[in-house]
């Protein structure tokens, strides 16, 4: 019995396991706002247009969050340019725009050798976060977090009907801004967790299981919250034991609990949808 507390000795482990929770509490309540905007895409996008921004923030002798942040801030600014002047449609301006930061970090990371481990940037290093990231994810986390408490119920009247929150006077450029804003810093603080290339699974997983279990936004959200915090802590506790990825581990477990939720959901499940379809059919006769 005493083994299975064995990760709590440990002090690196501890201070994984409360970051992975307080990351993936924020990636969850998130996720909601991207489930129901159809903003997946766009998650992916800026987990992955971040790492030019890591480049050129250790070229400069700049913190690697600052670089990351804008760089991911500017590609979402980018793509919104590109749509609005082209018409091309959304899903393939994303496309352009993250291949092209993603390729850019690469070539950086290459042709000017640093400190930067691409291997860290593109799967992170939770367990090896030092003291300052662990400071910057903390003060991402909280900026976030009090932003969706003031100004939620405005970011899902835009995201439900933009056209009725403008009608009520709300600014929906500036409030899709936000959504913009704080889905980039989470990405940074994300990517130091689980890396960019699993990024955009803590951004949409939570919330699409919450998504299937509820009708209700505001239960949607707890259980966004509640299913982040829980699995990113138990997959970062599991991944001692099992001595792999931490961000792995993480994900793979937020899909379990897609997949069980997308089988037995009470109402949106697939075993529920059949017997609504069964009870349909012996009604007709």
């Amino acid at each position: 019995m005493d083994s299975w507390l064995v990760p709590f000795h440990y002090g690196y482990m501890l201070k994984a396991m409360w970051v992975s929770a307080l990351v993936g509490c924020v990636c969850g309540l998130l996720s909601c706002f991207v489930t129901l905007k159809g903003w997946s895409l766009m998650g992916d996008a800026l987990s992955h247009a971040i790492v030019p921004g890591v480049a050129l923030a250790y070229l400069a002798g700049a913190p690697f969050a600052l670089g990351a942040f804008f760089s991911g801030l500017l590609a979402a600014l980018g793509m919104g340019f590109v749509k609005s002047r082209t018409g091309l449609r959304e899903d393939a301006v994303i496309g352009i725009v993250f291949t092209t930061f993603f390729a850019a970090g690469l070539l950086l990371i290459s042709v000017f050798p640093t400190n930067v481990s691409l291997k860290t940037v593109v799967f992170g290093n939770l367990l090896g976060i030092s003291a300052d990231d662990v400071r910057q994810v903390a003060a991402i986390g909280g900026v976030t977090l009090a932003v969706l408490a003031l100004k939620w119920r405005d970011l899902v009247l835009v995201c439900f009907d933009p056209n009725q929150a403008r009608t009520l006077g709300f600014s929906v450029r500036g409030l899709n801004l936000t959504l913009l804003i704080l889905l980039a810093a989470t990405a940074v603080a994300a990517m130091q967790t689980v890396g960019a290339c699993l990024v955009v699974a803590m951004l949409v997983t939570p919330g699409a299981t919450a998504y299937l279990l509820t009708d209700r936004f505001g239960r949607m959200l707890c259980l966004a919250g509640a299913l982040g915090t829980g699995t990113s802590f138990a997959g970062a506790y599991m991944s001692y034991f099992l001595n792999g990825s931490t961000g792995g581990c993480i994900v793979v477990l937020q899909t379990l609990l897609f997949l069980a939720a997308l089988v037995f959901a009470p109402k949106h499940g697939m075993l529920a949808g059949r017997l609504r379809r069964r009870e349909a059919l012996e009604g007709r006769q």
